[in-house]
């Protein structure tokens, strides 16, 4: 019911009624526990239809607030944002590279205070963190269980710890999944997708899935691993133990590692060969390719391809009405990438003599799963009936 206020922006109990299928009676008492909250408040009448004129509800933004946290290899994001999912500010800081987990996540807590203070938020009104790293993930009981963003995280209990140290509820979850449910509770909208995907792609790639404006964890909350799609059964090894993932060909440490095996881009572009500067140099090739640079728009429009391949099987199996590209690895060369997939997709989906799938470049930018997060933890706090699943079950029973 908050998400049908927040999602129309402003609506009437009538309309509100209509749009959940709730009865009238339900839709009143609710609403009124809300106000009474403070979650929502009357905004004015509506326009007479001939009857008594219709009180508009709106939600309260500045009622909550959640923090969302983007933890990877390369970089980590704090966002904080409003019970509306805007965004009120946003901080950047080192990633956590090959450091202790708890040094890190020591420092992450000290930041979150500071972060909190210097924007004048009550913790009263901090619903919890909400935390977005690669996968795999247990998120039954809060773990990191693969090689990102390092290995020595696998196993770490990190929302235990970091709940310890902020005295907050904090929840892990993909950072693909986080991405997608960041551009569904930042956006206002009639009706959604029945089904739509986010591509996320920062250090690897992976996607969000949403049905019908909710998420699809799967069994283990480890859905959507488009980077681990194998495009080549005698390809190189990736990461994960496959050979030929979309990854090896198309993430942006790819796209470096191809530009640094060319040494006149290297020399026009100064390009460094420091592993963990990866994402600086796929930056700088991102540039280069829409400044006009050929050799830079190869490698880009190659990503592109191998990409779009992953995206088409991953549409051909859910029957895809949308797709978001999100994250930083398209905050630069995003439109080439889009153009691409739009047009692999228009040849290659089974579907596609029925319907078409729309391609969209996200609205939130490299902030994306950082945002996403903040949703997360605001939409398992405020709105649970509709957030917790079936992963979260058992854990939310306890």
């Amino acid at each position: 019911m908050i998400d049908g206020i927040r999602s129309a922006g402003e609506i009437s109990r009538v309309e509100l009624a209509g749009r959940t299928g709730l009865t009238e009676a339900t839709i009143s008492t609710v609403v009124r526990k809300a106000i009474d909250d403070g979650l929502v408040i009357e905004v004015g009448q509506g326009v007479s239809t001939g009857g008594k004129r219709r009180t508009i509800l709106a939600i309260n933004s500045s009622a909550r607030h959640a923090v969302g946290v983007s933890l990877a290899r390369s970089r980590i994001a704090l966002v904080l944002t409003d019970l509306s999912g805007v965004v009120i500010a946003v901080s950047e800081s080192e990633g956590a590279r090959d450091t202790d987990p708890l040094t890190v996540t020591e420092r992450l807590a000290r930041e979150i205070a500071t972060f909190l203070e210097a924007h004048d938020i009550d913790p009263r009104s901090v619903v919890g963190v909400g935390i977005a790293s690669p996968g795999p993930l247990d998120c039954a009981v809060g773990e990191l269980r693969g090689l990102q963003p390092g290995p020595l995280w696998r196993g770490f209990a990190l929302e235990e710890r970091l709940e310890n140290l902020t005295g907050l509820r904090v929840l892990l979850d993909n950072d693909a999944t986080c991405a997608a449910l960041g551009d569904y509770w930042t956006t206002l909208h009639d009706a959604s997708p029945p089904v739509s995907a986010t591509v996320y792609m920062a250090d690897g790639i992976g996607a969000g899935i949403l049905v019908e404006g909710r998420v699809f964890h799967g069994s283990s909350s480890n859905p959507g691993e488009l980077g681990h799609i194998s495009l080549d059964i005698n390809g190189p090894q990736c990461h994960c133990g496959a050979q030929g993932c979309v990854e090896v060909f198309a993430s942006p440490a790819a796209v470096a590692a191809a530009a640094m095996r060319n040494p006149d881009l290297v020399a026009s572009l100064e390009l460094s060969d420091d592993p963990d500067v990866d994402r600086r140099t796929f930056e700088a090739v991102a540039s280069a390719a829409i400044s006009g640079d050929k050799i830079a728009r190869g490698l880009i429009e190659a990503s592109a391809t191998y990409l779009g391949a992953g995206i088409v099987t991953l549409s051909n199996l859910l029957d895809l009405d949308e797709i978001h590209l999100s994250g930083p690895g398209f905050a630069i060369a995003g439109e080439i990438y889009a153009e691409i997939v739009r047009d692999m997709l228009r040849r290659g989906t089974f579907m596609r003599s029925i319907h078409p799938v729309a391609v969209k470049l996200s609205d939130l930018g490299v902030n994306a799963a950082a945002i996403g997060a903040a949703a997360l933890v605001m939409q398992h706090q405020i709105t649970p009936h509709s957030a917790i699943s079936s992963r979260r079950a058992d854990v939310a029973a306890g």
